[in-house]
């Protein structure tokens, strides 16, 4: 297995270097990687904790165990490393980290260079980053590792390799979200797990905390309800138009694309019969403002009555904590929904509702009308956040033996 994954990695990483010449995000990979060796030809003998996170999603989960490490111990030099330029480019001078870099592929040469070239003391990889041939690596040079919020499903591929499942064996620590995920994980042998919670929750109660405001929308702001369409892609977007104009001035409408493509982009704003404004070219906000730049979304919720998250049209939804942190319904699509255990809590604790193309209407209306049924959102909310925040306190603790 271990010969199939890594000629597996080969070939992605060539299809990612040819597609590099059509594509802007494969083209800042390939450039980042390639900076990356660059930067730790000059690297001294201090021991990093190392953070791997795929985006920046995964980024959010574990940002508070990051902020909170660094505050514990400051003098400790923090190690950040991205996948994607989606999270690299927004993060790169994030001030909690020491230093911030891509990841090079995981081939067995990288991992080794890679890992003979900066100290570890500690690896935490967030979620899902099963980087084979690193953890490989890391575990034969000594190097602890540990995972945090991660979730398992029975039908994942490691438990079905000898190769991957050892590896899994050999790992410190797993900090999985929920009982099933130790379940899984104990009924293949591996016992070196506890159930934290999801770090994202108090990673959306700091975000949440913060005073950020922006004066430009809050001139704006009117009274009417204002409902957030958050992390939207193409699938979404006959909705959200037609939605508007069915309703025209009757709310305040705020769009947020996952993916800024200005094509899609202009395409909306052609269907939308109201007045449409973009974030970063006005101040003169309209009753539709379209948030052309990344990074404002998770702190734009705190304008909202209801918010609406993208995807679920397409391949899936995105973040539902971060609204949920503002104690707003939330509402999303239906397409890979089952995956997220916060979007099975918000249907199933009555914390927002799943649309379809048939009801999105008159959903998205009852939440912003029923004043009476948003308020009793709101307390189930409280009492969803307060039941499961604390993940990172957990995890620390476990730190402190090892620092």
């Amino acid at each position: 297995m271990q010969q199939i994954y890594t000629v597996g990695i080969y070939f992605f990483s060539f299809l990612v270097k040819v597609y590099a010449f059509f594509n802007g995000k494969s083209k800042k990979i390939i450039k980042g990687q390639r900076a990356t060796w660059k930067i730790l030809e000059n690297q001294g003998s201090e021991s990093y904790i190392w953070f791997h996170v795929a985006s920046l999603g995964e980024f959010e989960q574990g940002r508070p165990l990051i902020e909170t490490l660094k505050t514990s111990y400051p003098q400790q030099k923090i190690l950040i490393t991205f996948f994607s330029p989606s999270g690299y480019e927004v993060k790169k001078n994030y001030s909690h980290a020491d230093l911030v870099l891509y990841l090079p592929f995981d081939t067995p040469s990288n991992s080794k260079r890679f890992l003979s070239e900066i100290s570890i003391k500690v690896a935490v990889f967030v979620k899902y980053e099963f980087w084979f041939n690193y953890l490989n690596r890391a575990q034969s040079i000594g190097i602890p590792i540990i995972y945090v919020s991660s979730l398992f499903r029975k039908e994942q591929i490691y438990f079905k390799s000898k190769w991957m499942l050892n590896i899994f064996k050999k790992v410190n620590h797993f900090f999985v979200q929920n009982q099933e995920s130790m379940l899984i994980l104990k009924n293949y042998g591996l016992n070196n797990v506890s159930v934290a919670g999801d770090t994202r929750i108090d990673s959306v109660l700091l975000t949440a905390g913060k005073s950020w405001h922006n004066p430009s929308i809050e001139k704006v702001l009117n009274g009417k309800p204002l409902i957030v369409f958050g992390s939207t892609w193409k699938g979404d977007y006959k909705l959200i138009a037609s939605f508007i104009n069915e309703n025209s001035e009757k709310y305040q409408y705020i769009i947020a694309p996952h993916e800024v493509n200005q094509n899609e982009l202009l395409e909306l704003e052609s269907d939308v019969k109201l007045k449409v404004s973009y974030y970063s070219d006005s101040e003169d906000f309209s009753n539709v403002l379209i948030i052309n730049t990344i990074g404002v979304l998770k702190y734009l919720y705190r304008y909202a009555d209801v918010a609406y998250i993208g995807g679920g049209f397409n391949n899936g939804i995105h973040n539902t904590l971060e609204p949920l942190a503002y104690n707003i319904p939330v509402l999303f699509g239906p397409k890979n929904h089952a995956k997220f255990t916060e979007a099975r809590d918000i249907i199933g604790l009555g914390m927002g509702a799943l649309v379809n193309s048939n009801d999105f209407h008159q959903k998205l209306e009852f939440y912003l009308n029923s004043l009476e049924s948003r308020t009793e959102v709101e307390r189930k909310i409280k009492k969803y956040i307060e039941n499961n925040k604390g993940a990172t306190s957990k995890i620390v603790d476990y730190f402190k033996h090892l620092m």
